[in-house]
């Protein structure tokens, strides 16, 4: 059904280049998890708890998507390593293993 919520696997295998930008965005903060769920709440127009959402953010996730998309030209370097975000996003879709924490430790 279309009011139903996507799970944040759902999320990560419909969206994985988005999910792997928020990784970005957040400089390895949100895991690929964490990040499909800031993607599902900017969907959905939900607030979000995570931390880093709530913190800087105000609970919106959809700014916090907005900018990683628009800034996904610039996702390289020290911490926002597009490659290395879609490379995990990609073993969380494929094996469920993700980093606990944070995606860069």
């Amino acid at each position: 059904m279309e009011n139903e919520m996507e799970s944040v696997l759902e999320i990560m295998r419909r969206y994985p280049r988005v999910t792997a930008h928020v990784i970005c965005h957040s400089l390895g903060y949100a895991t690929p998890s964490c990040a499909a769920s800031i993607v599902r709440d900017a969907k959905y127009r939900q607030e979000n708890f995570c931390e880093w959402i709530y913190s800087c953010y105000n609970r919106d996730p959809l700014p916090a998507v907005q900018r990683a998309i628009r800034g996904r030209h610039a996702h390289h370097g020290f911490m926002a390593e597009y490659k290395l975000a879609k490379a995990l996003v990609d073993r969380a879709i494929r094996t469920g293993e993700e980093p606990i924490f944070a995606s860069w430790f």
